[in-house]
């Protein structure tokens, strides 16, 4: 359309606090990208950079949307560094890499597993170095100190639930390996490529009130993920996207999200079991708010009820002060209807304009 900011003038724009034309789409597509280009299964989308980047970015372009290329390393996390045996997902029901043996089954095995190097992560270094000569700001993961990049990674889900209840001090120690990893992790990306040319992300998964409480949660986690955020922003990095996926309302009513820096924008981006008029509500005055569809919803209806749900969300959270965009409320789903991924950015051309 004439007159349009381009998909990186108006992620930029947002980041910028400078004003935008409409409101960013950023539906937090990832293996979605690589159905659309064709392959039957994702494994080669999460093993392969240039793979990656090249379905990402050409999805953008085909779309219009205006979410750059999001890194999630083939070493998954750092779960192959560490020493974990993932399985990349060729199998057809697959929708991401999955650990298949955790390197630290026993107490003594985790006290005495070593911090690995980031810098051996050389795939995740050539996707950043792809995406760059594209000048776009790509998104990285870039999460630590959490249950979500701890178990299953180092611990395993099942291993690390049950210490919380009977020797939470290793879910401590399993917690600071994965945390100083990440700390090692964005000082290498920082060092390579500037705080300026990347986004980190961070994402909470299982640190969700599904899985532990908000009091478990105060006392294990929080302080490990305000130190982490702090490390993150302390090596320049304006803003932080962080995914407060699934159930986060405990942790928001006790005040613990409120105590995380997230920077100047921070950008939050809760899931649908949080409304948008809340986020805005609590955080939209410093933060930029991020719209969350109904992930199966995007998957399972029709174009007109996407749509629909998509033009909800943008009347929710528009004009929330510190920006806005309309996202689906966790990861694209993989096997999404194109059209319905179309809906996001019809609905962000027909109700989002300012």
């Amino acid at each position: 359309m004439s007159g349009e900011m381009t998909s990186m003038e108006r992620w930029k724009a947002l980041l910028n606090g400078d004003p935008v034309d409409r409101i960013p789409v950023v539906p937090f597509a990832m293996g979605q990208s690589a159905i659309v280009h064709g392959y039957e299964n994702l494994g080669d989308f999460y093993s392969k950079p240039e793979v990656s980047v090249k379905c990402q970015l050409r999805a953008m372009e085909m779309f219009g949307y205006d979410q750059p290329p999001i890194f999630l390393s083939p070493t998954y996390k750092g779960a192959t560094l560490f020493g974990s045996e993932v399985e990349y997902p060729y199998r057809p029901a697959q929708g991401s890499v999955t650990v298949t043996k955790p390197v630290a089954e026993t107490p003594e095995d985790l006290e005495s597993l070593e911090i690995p190097d980031p810098r051996g992560d050389e795939k995740l270094h050539n996707m950043i170095e792809i995406a760059l000569d594209n000048d776009v700001v790509p998104i990285v993961y870039m999460t630590g100190g959490a249950v979500s990049c701890t178990a299953p990674i180092i611990v395993g889900i099942e291993t690390f639930m049950k210490w919380m209840r009977t020797d939470p001090d290793l879910c401590e120690v399993a917690l600071d390996k994965t945390a100083e990893f990440a700390k090692r992790k964005a000082e290498w990306l920082v060092d390579e490529f500037g705080a300026d040319n990347l986004v980190p992300w961070t994402s909470y998964p299982a640190d969700a009130n599904v899985l532990i409480s908000a009091e478990n949660f105060g006392e294990l986690v929080l302080p490990k993920v305000k130190k982490h955020h702090q490390n993150l922003l302390d090596l320049g990095f304006s803003s932080i996207l962080a995914h407060w996926c699934s159930d986060h309302n405990k942790n928001i009513d006790a005040g613990h999200i409120d105590k995380i820096p997230h920077g100047d924008p921070g950008v939050m981006y809760f899931g649908p079991e949080v409304d948008v008029e809340r986020s805005v509500e609590l955080f939209g005055d410093e933060h930029i708010i991020t719209g969350n569809v109904d992930p199966p919803s995007v998957q399972n209806k029709s174009y007109e009820e996407v749509l629909q749900l998509c033009k909800e969300n943008i009347e929710k959270g528009k004009d929330s002060p510190r920006g806005y965009t309309l996202t689906c409320g966790c990861e694209l789903p993989p096997r999404a209807p194109p059209i319905n991924v179309y809906a996001f950015v019809k609905a962000s051309r027909k109700y989002g304009k300012y």
